[in-house]
């Protein structure tokens, strides 16, 4: 029968299997584990993610912060906001990601610099991308001209990510449901870069997520063990020859983390990719004889979070040439909504719905080949009898050309009502679309008729808190 031991002054979390300390001891130590387990008492800290397209730095917001050491967008904050009540979180200013997941961005921008591929259009797959934190990350850091695609299996999870996509407002990424074997089977030597953010036991989620620890046990180790091979071996042809699969889990035992790196090398002949980061080390961070990087709350800031990198043998390779398939330059009256020449199925005016840049459009009949495609590029509207009723997401994307739409400033009340799909009127504004911005952010669109004006912020997106509560200052 396995043992327990007692957290001290944890009454959330209860008792702590022996089993799960005896794995987390394997790979960090009696001293280590010992201040992980006390640490299951204290409350995580609270991070945001800055987006570079629509953002400075973290002094924008607002909020009082330290740097995180490995992330050049990443911020610490003093105290937890409402962020329901913040516009400039749903206007994707941020996203709140815990600092030990922003490595997997960190360790995507030092490979790149490392490999010389930074200023080269690239092919990435986010296979296990819900809800989307490494996936705008990523969308933040990859070089220009390059191609995202945002996949999660589960159906239930995949709305999420679609919204956080279009929110953050990058147009080249691609969100897609389907099976990792789907990726492998019909995109051989597709992706220059894959990341594989596995699903696992949780270790590392058991201060954030006491439920987690409830459902840990060793048997659950074996069988994530080899879910995760399992899925590595299925998307591993999708990797191109030469080209990088980050991996990472958010637990801590070797037989998810290490011994998975250590398979993939006998088994595929991967070579291990160093993702060293002095930063991180300095801030207690642990490395393996694989090159990676393994996260432990109490040692580091942040919750449990391990992260390697292999590359694929160089070789032969498939081509892809460019198949725009039917995808021709929007023009017109809609042309002029965006920064960046944009394609759409249809070139009547008004008619594209799904905008794309090239890059995305040349690549995406493969993508559609293999798995089902949920949305791409911008969702730019979408017409009612003769009139084009722009989309939310046109407002949020990067590629809105700001100007498109007269602007609405409103102040942070007024955001706040518009974000809950109240009813707003402001005088002296022309009839038509409005693009509705708070602190020089667009958050959506309205349509002033007159005596009253249109709410067009997404049902789906609405704040349903109350609003008249306040931020901790």
């Amino acid at each position: 029968m396995t043992g327990s031991m007692d957290v001290p002054g944890n009454s959330t979390t209860g008792n702590i299997p022996d089993a799960f300390v005896r794995y987390l001891t394997d790979v960090a130590g009696h001293e280590k584990a010992s201040v992980a387990v006390a640490s299951l008492s204290s409350l995580p800290c609270t991070s945001i993610r800055v987006n570079p397209s629509k953002f400075a730095g973290a002094d924008n917001a607002g909020y009082r912060y330290r740097p995180v050491p490995w992330s050049r967008f990443g911020a610490i904050l003093e105290n937890r906001p409402v962020f329901t009540l913040d516009p400039y979180f749903h206007a994707g200013a941020y996203y709140v990601q815990d600092i030990s997941s922003m490595f997997i961005g960190h360790a995507f921008s030092a490979i790149l610099g490392d490999s010389g591929l930074g200023g080269c259009p690239l092919k990435i797959l986010d296979l296990c991308a819900a809800p989307g934190g490494k996936t705008t990350d990523l969308a933040s850091r990859m070089p220009e001209g390059s191609l995202l695609v945002a996949n999660e299996v589960i159906r239930q999870r995949v709305g999420t990510l679609r919204d956080n996509v279009m929110i953050w407002g990058s147009p080249d990424v691609a969100v897609t449901c389907g099976d990792p074997s789907r990726f492998g089977k019909h995109l051989v030597d597709f992706f220059d870069f894959v990341i594989v953010d596995a699903p696992c036991s949780g270790e590392g989620m058991f201060r954030k997520d006491p439920s987690a620890l409830g459902q840990w046990s060793e048997d659950t180790v074996s069988l994530c063990s080899a879910r995760q091979k399992r899925i590595l071996a299925d998307v591993w042809p999708a990797l191109k020859p030469g080209g990088v699969l980050i991996y990472s889990t958010c637990t801590y035992n070797r037989y998810e983390n290490g011994d998975n790196i250590a398979w993939m090398k006998s088994s595929f002949g991967a070579e291990s990719v160093p993702v060293r980061c002095p930063e991180a080390e300095n801030a207690g961070a642990i490395p393996d004889e694989h090159g990676g990087m393994l996260f432990i709350y109490g040692v580091t800031e942040g919750e449990g979070q391990y992260c390697a990198a292999v590359r694929k043998p160089e070789g032969a390779f498939a081509a892809y040439p460019e198949k725009k398939a039917g995808y021709v330059p929007v023009k017109g009256f809609l042309e002029k909504a965006f920064d960046r020449k944009m394609f759409s199925l249809r070139n009547a005016d008004g008619e594209a719905v799904e905008v794309l840049p090239e890059n995305l459009c040349g690549m995406l009949p493969y993508i559609r080949q293999a798995v089902p495609v949920l949305s791409a590029g911008v969702i730019a509207g979408s017409m009612r009898g003769k009139d084009f009723v722009p989309d939310a997401s046109l407002a949020l994307s990067s590629a809105y050309e700001r100007d498109f739409y007269p602007r609405m400033p409103v102040d942070r009340e007024t955001a706040l009502r518009f974000l809950a799909k109240e009813n707003i009127f402001l005088s002296g504004y022309p009839k038509g679309y409005l693009a509705v911005e708070y602190g020089g952010l667009p958050i959506g669109f309205v349509k002033n008729i007159g005596a009253r004006m249109n709410n067009l912020h997404p049902s789906s997106r609405r704040i349903r808190m109350d609003i008249k509560l306040r931020n901790d200052e």
